[in-house]
């Protein structure tokens, strides 16, 4: 009896072992899908050095970069610069280099984002950048290399017009005042193009920003208030031009500029209008507005002449600048966000959304709209 019971135990134990061994299919988990987020691409021009700057979703995930030439181009037409890249930042050196330069970041489990310096890398530029980029709320983006925003042009150097020439430039929508033009001529020669200007806007014999500075008590937060108020009035003054601004959309005659004297006040309205109606969401349409003061010194750029030189002609558009007291410039010269969400919200005030604005004050349609649409966003 004991040694049967050994022997049925022993027979139980060695058949639980045999058991034990027998592996269990086990099933495949797909890898987690790696998401780039604040991809940048920041230009030293005087070093012809490109910054790439990323991060991914996994830590440490690799990257592979290319780069092409062509706004549009993909991995299969572009140059691999890098393989498996996991540090999240990448230097370029490509000084000898005059096209407008676009970045493929592919992690390796996960989809391409496509990155351009936003700040062209001009000699003579003021604030001339792309719009691209932009993620829409339906998880488009701004097609690169099709819509760019500039403040004058005139100090543009030939170096400038070599790089521009690539861009394939076709229109011009400048809504600067005639004076504006004759002081600062735009004399473009990086192909030909259609350069379109507008009737200088009625004078009103009330101007409240000199009455603002007339008075012996103004402080800074006034004229900060004037400004805010008087984004509302750029609306309405310029909206001949945003109407012409996007009938060109329609048109699809683009790749286009649009430009005022700063870029950032008449231009940055305009921008905000496209960027919204292209379904990017208001924080960033505020976001790139607001850019404007971070890429520029205004208040350095208002106080020389077109040859970088101090200027003190008196004829000049800005030389009532430099009689009034720096700190009252100041507000003049920022690209405040309380500014343009002002507009925004008397657009939504008065119209609903800023697209009902569009159709009903610039005449674009619903169609137009889903045309621009097409031809300025890619998924």
């Amino acid at each position: 009896m004991i040694r049967s019971e050994i022997f049925i135990s022993t027979f139980l134990l060695a058949g639980c072992a045999t058991a034990a061994v027998t592996p269990a299919p086990v099933a495949s988990v797909p890898a987690p899908r790696v998401e780039i987020s604040g991809a940048d691409v920041v230009v030293r021009p005087d070093a012809g050095i490109y910054d790439i700057t990323w991060t991914t979703s996994a830590a440490a995930a690799p990257v592979d970069i290319f780069v092409t030439s062509d706004p549009s181009g993909d991995v299969g037409e572009a140059r691999q610069i890098a393989d498996d890249d996991t540090d999240g930042k990448f230097e370029l050196s490509a000084p000898e280099s005059e096209e407008r330069l676009y970045f493929l970041l592919v992690p390796e489990n996960g989809e391409a984002v496509r990155i351009a310096s936003r700040l062209l890398p001009l000699e003579g530029g003021r604030n001339f950048r792309d719009l691209g980029g932009y993620e829409t709320t339906n998880g488009q983006h701004v097609k690169w290399g099709r819509l760019f925003r500039s403040g004058t042009m005139t100090g543009l150097t030939d170096k400038d017009y070599e790089y521009l020439s690539s861009l394939g430039i076709a229109t011009i929508v400048d809504f600067r005042t005639s004076e504006e033009r004759a002081a600062e001529p735009t004399k473009w020669r990086a192909g030909d193009i259609s350069y379109e200007t507008f009737p200088d806007p009625a004078e009103d014999d009330a101007n409240p920003l000199a009455a603002v500075f007339a008075s012996p008590d103004v402080k800074p937060e006034d004229v900060r208030a004037m400004m805010t108020h008087l984004y509302s009035e750029i609306l309405e003054q310029q909206t001949p031009a945003y109407r012409v601004l996007f009938h060109d959309l329609t048109d699809d005659n683009a790749p286009l500029v649009f430009n005022c004297s700063a870029g950032k006040d008449r231009t940055g309205v305009g921008a905000a209008l496209i960027l919204s109606v292209l379904g990017v969401p208001r924080d960033a349409v505020v976001a790139d507005y607001a850019l404007s003061e971070k890429l520029v010194d205004y208040s350095a750029e208002f106080q020389l002449g077109a040859d970088g030189e101090a200027s003190q002609d008196d004829n000049s558009p800005y030389a009532y600048l430099r009689r009034l007291p720096p700190e009252l410039v100041a507000p003049l010269m920022r690209s405040d966000p309380a500014y343009i969400e002002a507009v925004l919200d008397r657009i939504d005030q008065d119209y609903g959304s800023v697209e009902a604005f569009v159709r009903e004050e610039l005449d674009v349609s619903v169609e137009d709209l889903a045309h621009i649409r097409r031809n300025l966003l890619e998924d």
